[in-house]
C-alpha cells in the first residue's frame, strides 16, 4: 500500500504527507492507554479514600461523581490533547504522529469530538477489532472515527511536495529589528520543496481570508518548526516570511552590518 499521501489545498498548493500505518498507530495508542490506565488508577485510589472517609451518604454521591469524572477523562483525554497540541496526544508525540483534516487543515474541536466518540465503536468487539478491520481495507489507514470526522493520521515529517503554478517571487522586506525567529531558524533544514511551498503561499497570501491564511501557514510551518526543535507558540505566518526572507536575501546581521558601514564609511 502506498505510504505517501498528496493533499491539494483549495489554493492549489500540493503538500505530501507520509501516512501513519497500523504499527506506529498501535504503539502510540498503547502508550496513551498505559498513561490513561495510570491516571485512572490514581484517580480511583483517591476516590476510594474519599468515599471511605465521607461515609455512606456523602461517599455514595462522591463515588458517583468520581465515576462521571473517570468517564469524562477517558473520553476527553484524546480530545483535550488533540486540540491543545495541534492534533497530537502524548503517544502520538512520542511516535511522531499527528491528526489532520483530509484537506490538510488542523483539526477543530468538533472533528476531535466526533473521532473520539466513535472510538467506542472502533473498539468493538474488543481491542479495536472494528477499527483495525476498517483500517486494513482503507487506503489511508482510517478507522471509523477518522471516516466519520474526515480526519487522517500522518507522520510529522513532511516529504518533498509537488508545487503547482509557482512562477512568482514575492518580495519580502523585513527590517532587521522585526525578526522574531532568526536566532533559531536553521536554514540548512529547509528543503527546496518546502521553500517552494512557502513561496507559493506568500504569493497567494493576499487573496486568502485571515482564517484560511493562518490555517495554511500553520499546516506548512509546523513540520519545519519541529525539525528546528521549536516547542513554543509560533506566529506561523511571520515565521514563514522570515524563512523566505533569510533564504532569499541577506540575514538580519548582514543587513545591520551593511547599515553600520553606510553610516560610518571608511576611506
Amino acid at each position: 500500500m502506498n505510504e505517501q499521501l498528496s493533499v491539494e489545498t483549495p489554493e492549489q498548493i500540493d503538500i505530501n504527507y507520509q501516512k501513519a500505518g497500523i504499527g506506529s498507530r498501535f504503539y502510540a495508542a498503547l502508550l496513551d492507554t498505559l498513561l490513561l490506565v495510570l491516571i485512572m488508577l490514581i484517580g480511583s485510589y483517591v476516590n476510594n479514600i474519599f468515599i471511605t472517609r465521607l461515609g455512606d451518604i456523602f461517599g455514595k454521591w462522591f463515588g458517583a461523581i468520581g465515576g462521571i469524572v473517570v468517564f469524562a477523562l477517558f473520553w476527553g483525554y484524546y480530545m483535550v490533547f488533540e486540540i491543545t497540541t495541534n492534533g497530537q496526544s502524548p503517544g502520538k508525540i512520542a511516535l511522531g504522529l499527528r491528526v489532520i483534516k483530509e484537506g490538510g487543515y488542523p483539526i477543530s474541536f468538533a472533528d476531535s469530538a466526533i473521532r473520539n466518540l466513535v472510538r467506542v465503536v472502533d473498539f468493538l468487539p474488543f481491542c479495536y477489532g472494528a477499527g483495525l478491520f476498517v483500517m486494513l481495507i482503507n487506503k489511508n489507514w482510517q478507522r471509523l472515527g477518522d471516516l466519520a470526522a474526515g480526519t487522517l493520521v500522518v507522520k510529522t515529517s513532511r516529504k518533498k511536495g509537488k508545487l503547482t503554478g509557482v512562477d512568482s517571487n514575492p518580495p519580502i522586506d523585513i527590517p532587521p529589528q522585526e525578526f522574531l525567529y532568526a536566532d533559531w531558524i536553521q536554514l540548512e533544514l529547509v528543503t527546496e520543496s518546502e521553500l517552494g511551498m512557502i513561496r507559493e503561499f506568500l504569493s497567494r497570501r493576499p487573496t486568502l481570508s485571515l482564517v484560511r491564511r493562518h490555517e495554511l501557514a500553520r499546516s506548512i510551518g509546523t513540520p519545519i518548526a519541529e525539525k528546528m526543535g521549536s516547542g513554543g507558540d509560533i506566529r506561523y505566518d511571520k515565521f514563514l516570511k522570515e524563512i523566505y526572507a533569510l533564504k532569499t536575501s541577506e540575514s538580519p546581521k548582514a543587513v545591520q552590518e551593511k547599515d553600520v558601514n553606510q553610516l560610518n564609511p571608511t576611506e
